[in-house]
């Protein structure tokens, strides 16, 4: 169980989950694809949005006030 996006870090496990990808299995194989294809995922501050798990920066920083 990783129980973080490798991406933007955020925990799986905790809220908020709106619109967001929790399932472990789906974020490891859309982190694998990107690695696979020689890229990097990009950094969520710089698109809004997280690339792996679609968290957007403001789930991000919610997250981070109740945790």
């Amino acid at each position: 169980m990783i129980g973080k996006c490798p991406n933007c870090g955020i925990s799986l496990t905790e809220p908020p989950f709106e619109n967001r990808e929790t399932n472990e299995v789906v974020i490891t194989l859309k982190y694998r694809k990107i690695l696979d294809n020689d890229m990097k995922p990009k950094p969520v501050n710089e698109s809004g949005i997280c690339e792996i798990c679609d968290a957007t920066v403001e789930i991000i920083n919610l997250q981070k006030k109740f945790i």
